[in-house]
């Protein structure tokens, strides 16, 4: 998502607004407390409940995504509409890759349809322990 399809959204853009949407393009995936350590450590001063109020009205607004990949805090990536996919999220370091998969799109459809269900949004997420943390 661009300052251009933000705007449409009908979004005013203040100067902590842009610095926090500017981090999305940097990084996929993101929860406050990274947010504010990296505006910091960049000398731009935000408080943490201002980071919360901006993400909750990026949220309400479709612009970010909020997931709970653990349970210490929300994790959140930009929408990209025209753009889906899964997450893979290792339990100990708590890394997070995406992934596409047609045979998973195509089955979840297929159970779908068998079921007499329309699809409107879904989500996978698949938990399990990266290389890195195996190794």
């Amino acid at each position: 998502m661009n300052i251009k399809q933000v705007k449409e959204k009908g979004v005013k853009l203040t100067k902590h607004k842009l610095a926090i949407l500017e981090l999305f393009s940097l990084y996929k995936h993101l929860d406050a407390s990274q947010i504010y350590n990296i505006l910091n450590n960049q000398g731009i001063h935000i408080s943490l409940a201002t980071i919360y109020r901006v993400l909750t009205s990026f949220e309400t607004n479709a612009i970010v995504e909020k997931h709970n990949f653990n349970t210490e805090q929300a994790t959140y990536e930009l929408i990209n509409p025209d753009e889906h996919h899964d997450h893979l999220i290792c339990i100990q370091c708590h890394k997070v890759l995406e992934f596409l998969n047609e045979n998973i799109e195509q089955l979840q459809k297929d159970i779908a349809i068998n079921n007499n269900f329309k699809i409107v949004s879904h989500s996978l997420n698949i938990y399990g322990i990266c290389n890195d943390c195996t190794s």
